[in-house]
């Protein structure tokens, strides 16, 4: 019988010598959960921690991240606008997102789904 899942906790293993804090964006690198500093372009941004986990001193994929993969607000760098919905948006840092990729090196974040004054809604691409 298949099984079913309902709501938007998930559990990565992390990554060895990664430590994350609550809230903070989460992304997967080969298949193990790392942060923002630890990222790569080729990374998929996946959510946000629901709790903070410290894996420094712990082998790969010892440690478990709860991670929230609904959609996520963060701060607008100024270049998205309504007229982007629907558009990939990348980030500039934990906490910021642009449209422009600056040629591949920035981390894609997700679907916009939504532009407010005080910032940009996206979906994760898993």
């Amino acid at each position: 019988m298949p099984a079913k899942r309902y709501g938007t906790k998930r559990a990565y293993g992390m990554k060895a010598n990664i430590s994350l804090i609550a809230h903070a964006p989460v992304f997967l690198s080969a298949g193990l959960a790392v942060d923002f500093a630890s990222a790569t372009p080729a990374d998929t941004f996946i959510g946000t921690a629901t709790l903070g986990q410290d894996a420094t001193g712990q082998p790969d994929n010892v440690m478990r991240v709860e991670v929230d993969i609904a959609e996520t607000k963060f701060a607008n760098s100024g270049d998205i606008t309504p007229a982007h919905i629907g558009n990939t948006a990348y980030f500039i840092d934990a906490n910021t997102l642009s449209l422009d990729n600056n040629g591949d090196a920035r981390i894609r974040g997700g679907t916009i789904t939504q532009v407010d004054d005080d910032g940009i809604w996206i979906a994760a691409k898993l």
